[in-house]
């Protein structure tokens, strides 16, 4: 039996919004905006991108010391990670200047990986999951019955001041005050695999798990779901691509229904 709690989320464009190409609309951030059937919708892993880096960056704002160049070692365990294997030299130098931890957060810690340390759980990933472990929210795709439009990008030649030959392409767009909306499910309590969101998982491989949740005079679940879930989301205002062409501007409303 799983016990859950939904909260509808309404996403309006501010701005014309870019609709992706043939991508996969499960693929990740970059394509913010797809249509699937004859439906246009906001994917759920664009979404769950926007709210992942919206979450990183408030948890650096909160606790990096920026004087120091560091994060305060009593809050280590509050310090996002970057989830890849594979860090770009861009996402490197983020470690170096530790605004983000050095691995992925990953479930159980085996010695030859972890090089006998032992690592916890970054509050980003103990909501939305890590390797080996799922989290505890499910992030919607968010519906619209809009058509799409149709603008123009173009190249312009620099010596001749004119539109490059063979360059205004056409790509789909749907206008400002365009309504998105989905539901967003919290996991309140799994009885089956023994868990509760607010609290730490009992996890019985090598791990130091959720300390995050002792830290900053404690977390449970109210707060989480007040100052990093509903306050993050609401706190996304751009979305997408073609930023620099006027696109991707959004206000999210969130409420329990």
């Amino acid at each position: 039996m799983i016990k859950e709690k939904e909260y509808e989320i309404v996403l309006e464009t501010k701005e014309p919004f870019r609709i992706g190409g043939t991508k996969d609309p499960l693929s990740g951030a970059d394509n913010p905006v797809a249509i699937i059937g004859s439906r246009v919708v906001i994917p759920g892993p664009s979404l769950k991108g926007a709210y992942r880096a919206e979450l990183e960056q408030y948890l650096i704002e909160k606790y990096y010391d920026e004087e120091n160049k560091k994060w305060p070692n009593d809050k280590k365990p509050l310090q996002p990670c970057i989830p890849t294997t594979r860090l770009s030299s861009d996402e490197q130098e983020l470690v170096n200047k530790q605004k983000y931890r050095g691995q992925a957060c990953h479930y159980p810690c085996k010695p030859q990986q972890c090089e006998e340390k032992t690592h916890t759980i970054c509050p980003v990933c103990y909501l939305l999951g890590a390797a080996g472990l799922n989290g505890f929210l499910r992030v919607p795709f968010l519906y619209s019955d809009v058509s799409a439009g149709e603008l123009y990008s173009a190249s312009i030649d620099r010596a001749k001041g004119v539109i490059k030959e063979g360059t205004n392409r056409p790509f789909q767009i749907v206008p400002d005050g365009t309504i998105f909306k989905g539901n967003l499910t919290i996991i309140l309590k799994d009885f089956v695999k023994d868990l509760e969101f607010g609290k730490p998982r009992i996890l019985k491989e090598k791990t130091n798990g959720d300390k995050w949740l002792e830290l900053d005079g404690g977390w449970n679940a109210n707060r989480i779901i007040s100052e990093l879930i509903i306050e993050r989301f609401k706190a996304i205002h751009l979305l997408g691509g073609f930023k620099s062409k006027g696109c991707g501007k959004v206000g999210i409303r969130i409420k329990e229904k």
